[in-house]
Order: C-alpha cells, then structure tokens, then sequence
C-alpha cells in the first residue's frame, strides 16, 4: 500500500487536505475525490461529505477553492501528522 493511501485511509481528512495542499499547486477535485473514493470513503460518508468539508474549511480560510483547484488558505497550518513525522516518502 503506497503512503499516500495509507495517510488517507488512517488520518483525519482535514488532515489529509492540508497535507495535499502543502504546495502552491494543490490538488484537484477529481484528484481528492479519487483518492477517497479508492479508499471506499474512509473518514467522509461520501463525495457530497467531502465536497461539504472542502467548504467548510475553505470558510475557516485553512484552503481556497480556486475553481476546480484547492489550494492553501492564509490560515493554512502544518497537519499534525507531518509535524510528528509519522510516514516517511521515499
């Protein structure tokens, strides 16, 4: 199981889209709706869970949604998973 899966099927999704929205580039709708749909939804009950959360944190200025794009908000915060190095990526 790649890491990437595993940070997904074990962390908090809040978690999981600050982590994969680290980077100025962030990540795409369909990319976090794939990622959670192969993982059969773990931690969001389904694609319209997911999308609720995105605005949710997107109102507590954590992300933006830049159209079909989510990127780091300017209350963006390292997730607590990568401050306690719990995965490593090789």
């Amino acid at each position: 199981m790649n890491v990437i899966k595993n940070i997904v099927l074990n962390e908090k999704p809040e978690e999981v889209i600050l982590f994969l929205t680290k980077n100025e580039l962030g990540i795409s709708f369909p990319r976090l709706d794939g990622l959670y749909n192969r993982a059969n939804w773990a931690h969001v009950e389904n694609n319209i869970g997911l999308l609720n959360l995105v605005k949710k944190m997107c109102d507590a200025g954590f992300i933006k949604n830049n159209g079909c794009i989510v990127v780091r908000g300017p209350n963006w915060r390292e997730p607590a998973f990568m401050l306690e190095g719990k995965y490593t990526f090789d």
